[in-house]
């Protein structure tokens, strides 16, 4: 067996432990286990499933230290970034663990019955065994005991995993975890199932087998969409939740930002280029008014992104990527591309900036698509009637914001219309980076943001992805 390894982006090499794909016979029986499993465990109270992440919380806090050392050598992140995400993470399995105590019965609708009518109860249950695809950007926060696991366990599902290839040491550790509270609570193990490749395949083949009830996925448009059309073409369909790309626009109004450049030049700044700008919610398109102050805007951005330190990018493969897409989108118009100088170790983010017109903008559908890196396109316009024109060609995205004063814009009120259809979150005067775990919180959008703008993937709303609802029509003596 070859087997693959992880990579160091700090050292810019392979880290020594080698992995081996999960074989079919243990694929058959993680499907097999699975299935079983989620029988008895979709009937368990959320007193007990409560217990059951609460639990999962407490094994992750006693191997922080090894989760921690796996983190940073397989994704090149720093130990503050990991605090930051093992924070979340632990925040996640507390939130849903006080919405299984306190919300879960707010969940269930009862009318009873009279003269003319039938009792009625709704409840929801658990969808079925799901599967979970971990993420690249987020070895925590979004993969093996990330929100789609979390919300899945709350709900009474059975999980399968597949570990990303980038992140498989650190999968195993969380996993470890999960299992070590399955088995301290004396459920059964086929509540969770762990499996890993290197590759594609695993997930196809999951993905088509008629035991996965329903998929979580956050990557690439690509991959959700390939997802999608595998889920759509089964005998029995299911629901793919895929949180994918976002360009996320920022709208600079004509007034509001004169006296703040240098605030907004740094926070924005800060936005694309923290973590070498790998984030979902990270700003790529700014669309700047044609005005004295507004290119004084775009030249204050241009020097605090490529004064900013660089990070390192999670894997040679998107690094590579990275490069690419800045060369084609510079190729597409006939301004240079603006990037940072001097040496960078190997694997670090080259940050850079595009500036175009809004004509030039408008004749190139390319330049709306993320660019997953350090990387902004600035769009300079005329008038309100050019910004309008740039936003509405926009396809789905996961954020949208405006800065400026709203009581000195005629047209906000329009805009905001029109953002709204959008985009799954507007921002007033901030920055789209920061996802806070909140129960107000949306995040997704209309396509191909997310692959269902009606759900969202952070806070204890994302639960009802993996629910369904049942009516018990005259159970009044079973209640």
């Amino acid at each position: 067996m070859r087997g693959f390894q992880t990579f160091n982006p700090q050292l810019n090499d392979f880290n020594p432990i080698r992995y081996y794909s999960s074989n079919q016979e243990e694929v058959e029986l993680a499907l097999e286990k699975s299935q079983k499993a989620f029988l008895n465990y979709s009937k368990t109270s959320p007193t007990l499933r409560n217990e059951l992440l609460l639990q999962i919380a407490q094994e992750l806090e006693t191997a922080k230290s090894i989760i921690e050392s796996f983190y940073c050598d397989e994704s090149g992140l720093s130990k503050v970034r990991f605090e930051l995400e093992f924070t979340r993470t632990i925040f996640q399995l507390n939130s849903f663990s006080d919405f299984l105590l306190n919300d879960w019965k707010k969940l269930e609708i009862f009318t009873p019955s009279n003269q003319n009518s039938p009792s009625l109860r709704k409840t929801q249950l658990g969808i079925g065994p799901v599967l979970v695809l971990g993420s690249s950007n987020f070895p925590l926060a979004y993969s093996t005991i990330g929100g789609d696991s979390v919300a899945a366990l709350a709900a009474g599902c059975s999980l399968i995993v597949k570990a990303h290839p980038m992140h498989v040491g650190t999968s195993l550790e969380v996993s470890k975890c999960i299992l070590s509270a399955i088995r301290k609570l004396n459920l059964d193990e086929g509540i969770f199932q762990h499996l890993i490749d290197d590759g594609i395949e695993l997930a196809t083949q999951l993905v088509k087998d008629e035991r996965i009830k329903a998929v979580g996925f956050t990557g690439s448009i690509k991959g959700g969409r390939a997802l999608m059309d595998l889920a759509s073409q089964l005998k029995t369909p299911i629901p793919v939740f895929a949180e994918m790309g976002s360009a996320n626009p920022v709208v600079f109004l004509r007034e509001g930002f004169e006296d703040k450049i240098d605030h907004y030049s740094k926070l924005f700044a800060q936005s694309i280029c923290n973590d070498a700008g790998q984030f979902c919610t990270k700003p790529g398109l700014f669309f700047i008014p044609k005005s004295e102050k507004g290119n004084e805007l775009g030249t204050k951005l241009i020097e605090e992104v490529i004064e900013h330190s660089c990070f390192y990018m999670l894997h040679p493969s998107i690094q590579n990527k990275f490069e690419l897409l800045k060369k084609e989108r510079a190729s597409l118009v006939s301004n240079l591309l603006i990037e940072k100088k001097g040496q960078l170790e190997p694997m670090q983010g080259r940050q850079a900036l595009l500036q175009v017109d809004a004509l030039e903008f408008l004749k190139h559908n390319q330049l709306q698509e993320e660019v997953f890196g350090p990387f902004a396109l600035i769009i300079l316009y005329e008038g309100n009637d050019e910004l309008k024109t740039c936003l509405e060609i926009l396809e789905g995205q996961l954020t949208g914001s405006i800065v400026g004063d709203s009581n000195k814009s005629t047209d906000f009120e329009d805009l905001i219309d029109l953002l709204s259809t959008k985009v799954g979150r507007l921002i007033l005067n901030g920055i789209p980076t920061g996802v806070l775990v909140d129960e107000a919180m949306n995040h997704g959008g209309p396509y191909p943001a997310s692959s269902d703008s009606r759900f969202t993937a952070v806070g204890t709303q994302s639960i009802t992805r993996f629910l369904r609802n049942v009516t018990f029509q005259n159970f009044d003596e079973y209640s």
